[in-house]
């Protein structure tokens, strides 16, 4: 079965390559076929890389007009670039994925912080992406509270 953990991995690494290089989108192609290739990873949905990575890319401006609502008192260029592209990720997962529970978006999310930033970020990311599943699944998000 392929692994979408590991897709999210990949598509966090191409994005902040991407992030990294003022948004080219012309790299995206490279980014990503580096990112098949990466050795550890050949069990990842490669179609779900894919698909988050375009999704994100294709669509950020909207992404990052829905994230302001939520990120109060900061401007959106203070979030560090890793940061801000676990919450794009995510958030392109709650609008995109509507099989996949925002619970575990939100977990993925954490893990993917912790794994690449650490601990520090993690409530900040938290707290950022509560609000967001209110606000974008909110009959799934009344129902767990």
């Amino acid at each position: 079965m392929a692994n979408r953990h590991m897709a999210r991995e990949s598509a966090l690494e191409t994005l902040y390559a991407w992030g990294s290089a003022d948004q080219d989108g012309g790299m995206i192609a490279d980014l990503l076929a580096s990112r098949l290739q990466h050795e550890d990873r050949d069990e990842q949905d490669e179609n779900y890389l894919r698909e988050a990575v375009y999704g994100v890319t294709d669509h950020v401006e909207e992404l990052d007009s829905v994230i302001k609502t939520a990120v109060k008192g900061r401007s959106l260029r203070s979030v560090a670039q890793l940061e801000i592209n676990v919450i794009r990720l995510a958030v392109w997962e709650m609008q995109n994925r509507l099989e996949i529970p925002y619970r575990v978006i939100i977990n993925e999310a954490l893990e993917l912080t912790r794994d690449y930033a650490g601990e520090a970020p993690r409530g900040f990311i938290n707290g950022v992406l509560d609000n967001l599943a209110k606000q974008l699944r909110p009959s799934e998000t009344a129902v767990n509270r």
